[in-house]
């Protein structure tokens, strides 16, 4: 299935990729681990019932032959979809290939999650042997499951649970998400085979989690959990907030989850959804317990969370990686616990699910890190060797992966639960938006289906599976209900049909359901009670992302509590409540602020009543791309309240709601960490000061910190972390401030960069306690910096500023360079084909072709992909810097890359070439389209079939005059005009150097008037 600010600390403590690696390890140390998640997934495109036979929701055989005849829904190309040569490959055999081709080594291999409602898309295709699909589909990996490590004897290729209809657990029910993976489990054996058995691990949707998971997950059997690395990280006390692309582009983490200890060491690297994910090193590379109380009884319930590398997995998926990032973490690794690299993303889409991700990059990877001493393996295997101590519990904030677009890992999981809004504006009251209106038919349905099952009796796994003539309604109910719940209804929002797809499963679940409510004279089941919303995520502090358009916004302190509320007899009354913490912590090693019943360490609890809301059911804003052709029969009410007036305290919390016949229901307690509402999460006022105010550029500020109350309050020496411009550059080493007995504050006079128009700054004590104004930094702005160089937008079309070098047959190459970065653009890829731009210094020698395209090319330095299929783009074998972006098939292929980072000085001259190759692996160049133009239509791309640029000719601030093509104009540009100087109105040129142009008024000579022109710019 993915703005500038920034903040912390980016250089001795926040370890990037340039990090030093150490020169040497022990001969007998374990060096860190990696491995593999390959995520399969395609949704029941039209859950409502088939036309006829068994009632039940359509599969995709049903659904294409159903479309093939003239109906209108789905409206997605399901042919397309199914039938991607790629696509195919991976859902039967490749995955299966490439673990086969990593099987040599001990413990290699691979985790697979393999969605339910894929198995039986597939399954109906391959019955119908339709679109490549057999009925020995499945025949492959079921074979695969039984290859062994070397060592504990685990499956090689570990196909985990997963919730079968690929839910976005954290914001479902309890009672869906024990559904959800029960009938993935009853499902399993008939699949996968019975030898081995069910997998003991669980990947969640869109890597979603939240520790109120655990409990359902023990209780089902699941030992270990793939979660983010990231939110690992951001619950440690010292995770390095850096708000923008330089870090994260959501909501930093609130202070109630940085409950994990601070761990100094961070390694962050930037992809290319648009921000960069930190992990800390080794503690958020390392497997961990992580564990929820239940809240009524205080026992509890533990698994195992094994973080996922979100940086270096998303980068798996898009391109060929090596061993220097490896390199750069081993530095951090322990040898007696040593780290485990997860690679988590989808295996069936982009590069990363084609032939050449599994059959070249992954064996080459795997067989480069070997040689390197690194251990390719499988999470079952390292438990099984380095299982994971009782004691060592940690917390995971909530959150998704932090590639979708838009969320980019929020705690809020946004892609999925976008807030309220009015008029563009946030709303709480009186806001709507179209994924939380179906979080409210959801949780209508939802009560309905389990009244209908307090009443009717347990349902069957199996019957709600694979509904049967026998099939009861309660069965039917919950088959048809889960079948709206596929986060990817909601992750593409308004696109096609997908808005309506839940609100039409629901319709036919409570059809079911009712003929078992009757009047709801028996029912006892209580409220169903969405999981609680917070507005905004850190109250009284800062909060960011794409909700604030990208800026930081500091709120008050005052916040909306606000969720979805039904029951089948109605609902009486809801309530929030809260209570208030003694001393603002929560530790792990005690369940107070966890359980209803508390203790010594928690206040007493304080009841708010919630406002009453009739939320609408249909297109309020009427957008015309959605169409609710299908409007729900049931939709739960909204209740709200605003908290007011609380300042600097951590609070527990939920929302208690009572039906029409006194049944009473309780959310999970939730936490939240309240600032003192200027921004500094419990900090501000005079703490620091800085002379002069505001600073100049080029010259000397003096900075003072009054640590009174603050964590630094008893530091015998405190230092100055500081950088310009959201902390690039970062300043090394950190600087020792003095202590000014008289004043009571530490001070420090530091240089101020003449290209400054921000001073970032926080301080430490030298070793692990920083005071970093409660996640938010200091940030000054600077009079008289420079501006910086023109940035380069890319955004799908071509930049005004770029400069035609070359064209052939319909295709054009532009390029520029503004300061270091370059420039190019070409028609993006369309007409089934793939385009590539290719990047040299100097071409190298023939050698194999981008992509596994048929023919050679001379070696570039690094070059950019464009598939035709997905619209995807992006760098390989780039050393620095870079970015892309396509306009999928009806712009421009856009690319910028940092030259000195590249080559590591700018290049007087570049050398550039365009191609273009059907989409299909294997296929061969299409010469006609070459740019520059072909000399041999050989089908290979020789080293003359680069095009050579001058780098000064495609400078954006390049001088006319600077004759001599040096980027620079002075004197010595006055001496060649000398030499093309013939005299003055004489019609012709002088000796010229080639392609030098000195007829500044393109009158057909140089002569005098040129020179008029020139005279007065160089002169200065």
């Amino acid at each position: 299935m993915i703005l500038r600010l920034f903040s912390l600390r980016l250089a001795t403590r926040t370890v990037a990729l340039t990090c030093i690696v150490a020169s040497h390890r022990q001969a007998d140390a374990e060096n860190l681990h990696f491995t593999y998640l390959w995520h399969l997934e395609q949704p029941i495109y039209w859950p409502d019932q088939q036309p006829s036979g068994i009632d039940q929701y359509e599969d995709a055989w049903t659904s294409i032959q159903r479309t093939d005849g003239g109906a209108a829904h789905p409206e997605n190309n399901l042919r397309d979809i199914f039938g991607w040569a790629d696509r195919v490959a991976a859902y039967q055999y490749r995955c299966a290939d490439a673990i086969g081709a990593i099987s040599g080594y001990p413990e290699a291999g691979a985790q697979i999650s393999f969605s339910g409602g894929l198995i039986k898309n597939v399954a109906s295709l391959g019955a119908a042997n339709q679109l490549g699909y057999g009925s020995n589909w499945n025949s492959h990996l079921s074979t695969a499951r039984r290859w062994n490590t070397v060592g504990h004897s685990k499956p090689r290729c570990d196909i985990v649970v997963f919730p079968f209809h690929h839910s976005l657990l954290p914001l479902c029910d309890e009672a869906t998400v024990r559904k959800e993976i029960q009938l993935y489990k009853a499902t399993y054996t008939d699949t996968w085979g019975a030898s081995p058995g069910v997998s003991k691990g669980l990947f969640p949707p869109e890597m979603a989690f939240s520790t109120r998971l655990v409990q359902v997950l023990a209780e089902e059997g699941i030992e270990w959990v793939i979660v983010s690395g990231e939110h690992v990280s951001r619950a440690c006390a010292d995770f390095p907030t850096v708000l923008g692309t330089g870090g994260i582009n959501c909501d930093p983490p609130n202070a109630a989850d940085q409950l994990n200890p601070a761990q100094i060491n961070y390694f962050r690297k930037h992809i290319d959804r648009g921000c960069s994910p930190a992990t800390a090193m080794p503690f958020g590379y390392t497997p961990h317990r992580v564990q929820h109380i239940d809240p009524d009884t205080g026992q509890a319930y533990t698994v195992v969370a094994v973080p996922a590398a979100q940086a270096l997995g998303w980068d798996d998926g898009y391109a060929p990686q090596g061993t220097g990032s490896f390199d750069t973490l081993n530095a951090f690794n322990n040898p007696s616990r040593p780290m485990l690299v997860l690679f988590a993303h989808d295996g069936d889409n982009a590069w990363g699910g084609g032939f050449s991700y599994y059959m070249e990059a992954t064996p080459n990877l795997v067989n480069a890190a070997q040689a390197a001493g690194y251990t390719a393996t499988v999470v079952e295997e390292y438990l099984a060797d380095h299982p994971v101590p009782a004691n060592d519990i940690i917390h995971v904030e909530d959150g998704a992966w932090v590639n979708a677009d838009g969320d980019f890992g929020a705690p809020q999981f946004l892609n999925w639960n976008w807030p309220l809004v009015s008029g563009g504006a946030i709303d709480i009251p009186g806001g709507w938006a179209e994924d939380e209106r179906n979080w409210a038919v959801i949780t209508a349905a939802q009560n309905r289906v389990e009244t209908a099952e307090q009443i009717g009796g347990a349902a069957d796994i199996n019957e709600i599976l694979n509904p049967s003539a026998s099939t009861n309604a309660v069965e039917r109910a919950w088959h048809y209900f889960l079948g709206s719940l596929n986060s990817g209804y909601m992750y593409y929002g308004t696109a096609v049909d997908m808005e309506v797809k839940p609100t039409v499963a629901c319709n036919e679940a409570v059809e079911h359901a009712d003929t078992v409510i009757g009047d709801g004279s028996l029912d006892t089941t209580p409220p169903t009670i969405w999981i609680p919303q917070r507005h905004p995520w850190n109250p009284g502090s800062i909060n960011f992302g794409p909700q604030y358009g990208y800026q930081q916004f500091v709120s008050n302190g005052d916040f909306w509590i606000w969720t979805f509320a039904y029951d089948v007899s109605g609902i009486a009354s809801v309530t929030l409540r809260y209570r208030i913490d003694v001393d603002g912590e929560n530790p792990l090693t005690s369940s107070q602020n966890e359980t209803y019943a508390g203790g010594a360490e928690v206040g007493s609890w304080q009841s708010l009543p919630m406002t009453y809301r009739d939320f609408p059911s249909g297109n309020v804003n009427n957008d015309p791309t959605i169409n609710f052709f299908e409007l729900p029969q049931y939709i739960a009410d909204q209740y709200y309240v605003e908290v007011t007036d609380l300042r600097e305290v951590l609070i527990d919390y939920y929302v208690e709601a009572v039906d029409g016949k006194g049944n009473i229901k309780r959310s999970p307690i939730q936490h939240v960490y309240i600032g003192d509402g200027v921004g500094g999460g419990g900090t501000g006022g005079d703490v620091v000061t800085v002379t002069p105010d505001p600073p100049q550029a080029g010259q000397n500020v003096t900075i003072t910190y009054d640590p009174s109350g603050r964590v630094l309050q008893s530091a015998g020496q405190v230092y100055l972390h500081y950088g310009f411009n959201g902390w690039d550059p970062t300043i090394s080493p950190d600087a020792a401030m003095t202590w000014n007995a008289v004043d009571s504050v530490w001070e420090i006079t530091v240089p101020v960069s003449s290209s400054a128009r921000v001073l970032d700054f926080v301080f430490n004590d030298g070793a692990s306690i920083w005071d970093n104004n409660g996640g938010a930094d200091w940030h000054v702005a600077v009079e008289g910096g420079e501006e910086p160089p023109q940035q380069w937008e890319l955004d799908g079309q071509l930049d005004a500023n770029a400069i035609l070098i070359d064209s052939n047959a319909g295709m054009v190459l532009h390029a520029g360079i503004s300061g270091d970065e370059l420039y190019l653009a070409a028609l993006d890829a369309r007409g089934g084909n793939d385009h590539f731009l290719l990047v040299a210094d100097t071409p190298g020698a023939m050698g194999s072709t981008p992509w596994g395209k048929a023919g050679q090319v001379a070696g570039w330095s690094a070059f950019v992909g464009n598939e035709n299929d997905s619209g995807w783009s992006g760098w390989f074998d780039h050393g620095g810097s870079a970015d892309v972006t396509s306009a999928g098939g009806s712009g421009f292929l856009e690319a910028t890359i940092n030259l000195t980072d590249e080559f590591g000085a700018l290049p007087e001259t570049i050398h550039v070439a365009f191609a273009a190759y059907p989409t299909a692996d294997g296929s061969s160049l299409l010469s006609a389209m070459q740019v520059p133009a072909s000399v041999n239509a050989d089908g290979n791309i020789d080293a003359t079939e680069y095009i050579a640029i001058n780098t000064c000719d495609i400078r954006i601030d390049h001088s006319p005059f600077d004759l001599d093509r040096n980027c620079a104009f002075n004197l010595a540009d006055y001496e060649v005009f000398v030499e093309c100087l013939a005299g003055p109105e004489n019609g012709s040129l002088g000796t010229c150097p080639v392609d030098v142009d000195s007829d500044f008024d393109q009158d057909g000579d140089t002569d005098l008037a040129d020179f008029a022109q020139m005279q007065p710019n160089l002169s200065n």
